[in-house]
């Protein structure tokens, strides 16, 4: 036989199932079905919530439902002590995989390109993914520890929200609204069960009682279907009436012993703040930092439930706002001249009967046939009242307002617009005549309390650690980027600087580097003259992108320099360049730039040092007087290539 308790806790109005062994697979099933789920770190079964077939299912398993020991507050410091413990770990884990990941990266600067037929791509791509894995890592061990740090806080602060005296209050008129609501659920089963079971009953008597009780819902139907079995029927729904009521009793029986110790624990609390005040109209209560005049108080069963007051500042499209009692903080009496005032205000003014103009004229008959929900009264005359916010207006209002005092006559929809009636078969009443002198409306005066300190939050971190890991963040967004130009070869540092020199670039002058690649050149010129306008041009998305990230005030264009029509002719005042050499494509982009340059401006230029260079761009140097430089065969060995280079000058 399986050792089986069952406790229930009404701090969180849960049932609990503690087993001592495994349960078998029938009974598990069974708990399974009925909204039972393990909960590992605890070793028990919870329901979210009582249930009468839930508690029957525990009744028939352990044989009886014993008090839960342990406290929500108590629950919850358990759970933030394992919460504290996942985060302490993952903390852990998380520094020592950034410190892994730290040691290989202290050899690749982060963000660098590795280029496609560099020599060292192999050992770079290698790297690069233990770089990128290891940091990925741990951002993620860290996210992860401070999720459950935050969950361990989030533990404790949510239990001691759910014991504040105005939390649990509200609670007590939840349960009650929904004891109420059950209530009337099992008065309406009563009233079916004694119409259908009363002496004499007919068939038509039947029909009416299911057309109009909500307890015995689509029974009309099912008797104007099968009219020759309506007793039948009637006796089968009596039935069902009997198990629902059972139903309904073991609710409302359990909605009772919840208030009873709901108001138990408030009452040794010493209740909500507003239970120290007789709380009148014409005082002020305090809300939300915010004293307001109080207009009505509203009772449910002869016990205060809420206060309807004038609109706070924050809500300036409404005349009138409601609070629950549980959101006053504090009270003010009011003085003999507001109370008096603010009866009389509360006082509805008499109910009249006249055709003024633009009202509806219909009969009483027309009048009771209309659906309440769209016919009523408004206030019309000399300080008339408006509660409640923002309403359509009734024709001829503004006209009325000091043509009478103030009274009310009854309003009608129709059409979609709110008109104003006279009853043609009623007797007249005319309105009041307007105050000689009318008083005119005291203006709100707001008042706000002295602001409550600020709440102690925690730090998102104990230490300087979170600011290192959103640093990491931040480069893995960056990455190293793997970039796909295997005719690139980035210009040495040395050579790029030098080629700049020979451009003899001024403050203010066009400069254009076209397949600007990784930038080399372009952050020579920068260096050089950063008050220059820079552009660069170059096919390759990824290298563009870098170059924006390199040099934010360059214009960077993302497209083939050949085809390239955003440098007109004559445009740039220097032109500093490393075209690729592929098939001879340096001597076509050379003679494309040409074209680009000012009179007097300079180009310089690195070109393969081969034969069809030197037939068709030597004889150009040539023409412009220009220099022609033969560079040594191991410039470029760093990229891992010994190709024969030239470097190139020319002034147009």
């Amino acid at each position: 036989m399986q050792n089986l308790t069952a406790t229930y806790s009404p701090d969180d109005n849960k049932l609990r199932l503690y087993s001592g062994a495994r349960l078998d697979s029938e009974t598990y099933a069974r708990v399974s079905d009925a909204g039972f789920r393990f909960a590992p770190k605890q070793d028990l079964f919870v329901a979210p919530m009582w249930t009468p077939a839930r508690e029957d299912l525990l009744l028939e398993l352990c044989g009886e439902i014993g008090d839960e020991d342990s406290s929500l507050v108590d629950r919850a410091e358990d759970r933030a002590d394992r919460f504290g413990d996942y985060s302490a770990h993952r903390g852990a884990e998380a520094v020592s995989a950034r410190q892994q990941a730290v040691t290989i990266a202290d050899g690749i600067p982060f963000g660098q390109p590795i280029l496609v037929g560099h020599h060292s791509e192999r050992r770079a791509r290698k790297d690069a993914e233990r770089i990128e894995n290891g940091m990925r890592r741990a951002v993620q061990l860290w996210d992860t520890s401070e999720y459950w740090r935050h969950r361990a806080a989030g533990a404790l602060r949510h239990a001691q929200y759910k014991e504040r005296p105005d939390v649990r209050h509200r609670r007590i008129k939840g349960i009650e609204a929904d004891m109420r609501k059950a209530q009337r659920s099992l008065e309406d089963i009563q009233a079916a069960t004694v119409a259908l079971t009363a002496a004499g009953l007919t068939y038509e008597q039947a029909m009416a009682t299911a057309s109009t009780n909500r307890a015995i819902y689509g029974l009309w139907s099912t008797l104007e279907k099968q009219p020759q079995d309506w007793q039948a029927l009637c006796a089968q729904t009596v039935t069902r009436l009997q198990t629902a009521k059972a139903h309904y009793d073991r609710w409302i029986a359990h909605y009772q012993n919840r208030v009873t110790y709901e108001r138990a624990m408030l009452d040794e609390q010493g209740g909500v703040a507003s239970d120290r005040f007789d709380i009148q109209a014409g005082g002020s209560v305090l809300v939300d930092g915010e004293w307001l005049a109080v207009l009505r108080v509203n009772k449910t069963g002869g016990s205060v439930n809420s206060v309807t007051t004038v609109a706070p500042a924050a809500a300036h499209w409404r005349k009138t706002w409601k609070y629950g009692i549980e959101k006053v903080k504090d009270y003010r009496a009011p003085s003999a001249e507001q109370a008096a005032s603010q009866k009389a205000a509360a006082k509805l003014p008499p109910l009249c009967n006249y055709p003024g103009d633009g009202f509806l004229h219909i009969t009483k008959a027309e009048w009771d046939r209309t659906h309440k929900d769209y016919k009523g009264s408004r206030e019309l005359g000399q300080g008339a009242q408006r509660p409640g916010g923002y309403r359509p207006d009734i024709k001829g209002a503004a006209a009325l307002a000091g043509a009478y005092g103030r009274h009310r006559v009854r309003s009608i929809v129709r059409g979609g617009a709110l008109e104003a009636v006279y009853l043609t078969d009623s007797k007249r009443s005319d309105p009041p005549a307007p105050a000689a002198e009318p008083v005119a409306a005291e203006p709100i005066k707001r008042e706000y309390a002295e602001p409550a300190p600020a709440p102690h939050h925690e730090p998102c971190s104990t230490s300087d650690q979170a600011a290192e890991f959103n640093a990491l963040r931040e480069q893995l967004r960056e990455g190293v980027a793997v970039v796909a130009a295997p005719q690139l070869f980035p210009t040495p540092a040395p050579l790029a600087a030098r080629m700049v020199e020979m451009a003899e670039i001024e403050p203010g002058m066009r400069v254009l580097e076209p397949s600007a690649g990784t930038g080399r050149i372009l952050s020579a010129v920068r260096a050089v003259a950063g008050s220059s306008i820079r552009t660069a041009v170059e096919i390759n998305s990824h290298l563009s992108g870098a170059l924006r990230r390199l040099d934010p005030g360059a214009y960077v264009f993302n497209t083939d320099f050949l085809q390239w029509a955003g440098g007109t002719a004559g445009t740039y005042d220097r032109i500093v360049m490393n075209p690729p050499f592929e098939n001879a494509q340096d001597i076509a982009h050379i003679q494309h730039a040409l074209g680009m340059l000012k009179p007097g401006g300079v180009l310089v230029a690195l070109c393969a040092n081969g034969p069809r260079q030197q037939a068709q761009l030597r004889p150009i140097v040539e023409q412009h007087g220009g220099s022609w430089e033969e560079l040594p065969a191991d410039t470029f060995a760093a990229a891992g290539t010994n190709v024969r280079t030239a470097l190139l000058c020319l002034t147009r």
